[in-house]
C-alpha cells in the first residue's frame, strides 16, 4: 500500500476515533441528555415494576397482556375512579426544560386519564405546579405518543412521573415513560454547543495525531510540510458523520 494511501486510512480510522472520544467526553460531562425515567420501560421487578408504585393495587396491574417494548406494561382499568402509577426519576434541576413523553394503548371511556410530571422541593413537599397531559377520549388501539415540554419552577430539587387517571372510566397501557432534557439550539451561538465543543476535541485530535503521522511517514513522502493538510478533509467528515451517527444511536437508546 502506498504510503499516501495509508495516511488517508489513517484520518479515516482517527476520524471514528475522535468521533468516539466526543462521545465520552459526553458522557463525563452530561453533555448527552439521557432518559432520566428509572426503568423507563417497566421490565425491572420481581413482584412490581422497580422504581415504580401504585396508589390502589385493586385498580392497577403491572401486565404482560401487551408491551411495546419487551414483555411488561403498566395497566389502569377503572370505573369513575382514581388511580396512579408513579414512577421515580433521577435528579431534576429548577428553569431547565423537560421533554415529558409516555406510550398508551387502550379505551379512555371518559375524562380524565394523564400523564404527568409532579415536581418536589429540597424538603419532598409537592409544588403547586403539577405539569400534565390529558391523554385523550377514545379507543387507542395502537400504542400512541403522548407528550410535551415542561419547564421546572422554581424551588424544584426532584421529581415524579405520573401515569394516573382521576374519576375516569377506562382501561389504558403505558409503557416507555421518558423525562429528558430536549436539544436546544442557542440563539447567540447559531450551533449547538455540543457540536462547538465536539469540532474543539477534533480539532485537538487531529494536532496531535498529525505528530504521530509525521514520525511515521516523514521519510516516506516526497513533501514533508504537507503532511498537516495531508487527508484533513477525510478525517473532519468521517469524524462528523461518526459523531452525529453515535450521538443520534446513544441519545435514541438512552
Amino acid at each position: 500500500m502506498k504510503p499516501l494511501t495509508k495516511i488517508y486510512w489513517s484520518r479515516f480510522a482517527l476520524g471514528i476515533i475522535a468521533a468516539l472520544i466526543c462521545i465520552g467526553y459526553g458522557f463525563a460531562t452530561g453533555f448527552i441528555y439521557t432518559n432520566l425515567v428509572l426503568n423507563r420501560s417497566v421490565e425491572d421487578g420481581e413482584t412490581a415494576p422497580q422504581y415504580w408504585s401504585s396508589s390502589n393495587q385493586t385498580l392497577t396491574e403491572w401486565s404482560t397482556n401487551c408491551a411495546r417494548t419487551g414483555t411488561k406494561s403498566l395497566r389502569i382499568n377503572v370505573a369513575n375512579s382514581t388511580a396512579e402509577w408513579i414512577g421515580t426519576v433521577k435528579e431534576v434541576q429548577e428553569k431547565y426544560t423537560y421533554h415529558l413523553l409516555g406510550f398508551f394503548k387502550g379505551e379512555v371511556v371518559s375524562d380524565e386519564f394523564f400523564l404527568a410530571i409532579r415536581w418536589f422541593d429540597t424538603e419532598g413537599h409537592v409544588l403547586p405546579a403539577q405539569d400534565k397531559i390529558p391523554i385523550p377520549v377514545g379507543n387507542q388501539s395502537r400504542w400512541t405518543p403522548i407528550e410535551k415540554e415542561f419547564p421546572a419552577p422554581q424551588g424544584t430539587k426532584s421529581c415524579a412521573i405520573v401515569f394516573g387517571a382521576v374519576n375516569a372510566t377506562g382501561d389504558l397501557y403505558g409503557d416507555d415513560f421518558e423525562i429528558k432534557q430536549p436539544e436546544t439550539l442557542p440563539q447567540s451561538l447559531g450551533l449547538s454547543s455540543k457540536l462547538l465543543t465536539g469540532i474543539s476535541l477534533a480539532i485537538v485530535v487531529y494536532i496531535l495525531s498529525y505528530y504521530v503521522i509525521k514520525i511515521k511517514f516523514i521519510h516516506v513522502v516526497e513533501k514533508p510540510r504537507k503532511l498537516f493538510m495531508t487527508g484533513i478533509g477525510i478525517y473532519f467528515l468521517i469524524w462528523l458523520v461518526s459523531w452525529i451517527l453515535f450521538y443520534t444511536l446513544i441519545s435514541t437508546v438512552l
